[in-house]
C-alpha cells in the first residue's frame, strides 16, 4: 500500500473501529463471538487514509473471528486509548489459545502463517500500514487468556478550540 492510493483524512479511532467491527461481524451474523469495546472518552484524531486504518483493524478482527468462530464463549475485546506522547493505542484481545512464544517473533513477517489456508499476509499488512504512519505493532499475552495485539499510532495534528 502506498500513500498515493488515496487521501489522508482526519479519523476518529472509535468510529473507524466500529466500522471495522460491523464489516467483520455484520449485524445479524451468527459467529457466536462476543464483542466488547472499551474506548477512551477523548482521543486525538489520527491523520491517515481511512482504507489503511480499516485494513489494519479488519485484519486483526478477521484473525480473531476465524480463531474463535468454532469455540463456544469466544470473546474479542477492542480498545482505543490515549497513548504516550500524544498518540492513540489500539488493542485487540481474544480469549483463544494465544500465540506460543516461539512464534511471536515471526508473526508479522510476510507469508508466515499457522493457518491451513492462510496467505500469511494479514499481519504483515497490519505491521506495514501501522509503520507507514510512524506507528508500532506488538503481540503479547492477553488478560483474556489469548493474544493481544497492541498498535500505537502517533497523532499528527493538534486541533485547538477557538474561544
Amino acid at each position: 500500500a502506498q500513500l498515493a492510493e488515496g487521501r489522508v483524512e482526519r479519523l476518529e479511532a472509535p468510529l473507524e473501529i466500529q466500522r471495522a467491527i460491523e464489516q467483520v461481524f455484520p449485524p445479524g451474523s451468527a459467529y457466536g463471538v462476543e464483542i466488547r469495546k472499551d474506548f477512551a472518552q477523548v482521543l486525538p484524531p489520527l491523520m491517515m487514509q481511512r482504507s489503511h486504518f480499516l485494513e489494519v483493524v479488519v485484519n486483526l478482527l478477521l484473525n480473531a473471528r476465524d480463531l474463535l468462530s468454532n469455540c463456544e464463549g469466544g470473546i474479542v475485546q477492542v480498545g482505543a486509548y490515549y497513548g504516550a506522547e500524544y498518540s492513540v493505542t489500539i488493542t485487540v484481545d481474544d480469549n483463544g489459545p494465544g500465540v506460543p512464544d516461539d512464534l511471536k517473533k515471526n508473526i508479522f513477517e510476510p507469508y508466515f502463517t499457522t493457518k491451513e489456508k492462510g496467505s500469511g499476509l494479514g499481519l504483515a499488512i497490519v505491521r506495514h500500514n501501522t509503520e507507514m504512519y510512524g506507528g508500532t505493532t506488538r503481540i503479547e499475552d492477553s488478560p483474556l487468556g489469548g493474544a493481544r495485539f497492541v498498535l500505537n499510532f502517533p497523532a499528527k495534528s493538534v486541533m485547538r478550540l477557538q474561544k
